[in-house]
């Protein structure tokens, strides 16, 4: 038997896997809210699912791998419990992308903090932050 899907309301927005479904016409004003935490779970759910993988695996080992079913690709869950695994959340900045993050994953810890704080001061995209990921590899290598 299939699970159910999740559902979650926030007043007249009802959230559901693949939709928004909108009660009536609310005024301007209710829409702010609703929005800002459909942006804010975009954002947060590669933490989230990379942080339970992790630690499912901990407590279960293999056999938690069953818990994910086929929701997600085998890369994807990988790639989010690498991340995770690599870059605590001590080090982690909301305000930043998670691409960001994967980008200073493979570097030391204090390096990734100097990095994303970094990130975060002078407005880099990931794409930027990448690209001072590979000049200091570069430069550790010689």
């Amino acid at each position: 038997m299939p699970a159910k899907e999740p559902k979650m309301a926030l007043g007249p927005f009802q959230f559901q896997p693949a939709n928004v479904k909108v009660q009536g016409r609310p005024p301007l004003a209710e829409w702010q809210g609703p929005l800002q935490f459909a942006l804010w779970c975009q954002r947060a759910s590669p933490w989230w699912i990379g942080d339970m993988i992790n630690r499912g695996e901990d407590l279960f080992g293999e056999e938690f791998g069953e818990v994910c079913g086929d929701t997600l690709s085998t890369e994807m869950v990988s790639r989010y419990a690498s991340v995770a695994r690599r870059v605590p959340a001590q080090n982690r900045r909301p305000v930043l992308s998670w691409s960001a993050h994967a980008a200073v994953a493979r570097l030391p810890h204090a390096e990734q903090r100097r990095l994303l704080a970094e990130a975060e001061r002078q407005g880099w995209n990931s794409d930027m932050l990448r690209k001072k990921v590979q000049e200091i590899v570069k430069e550790n290598k010689k």
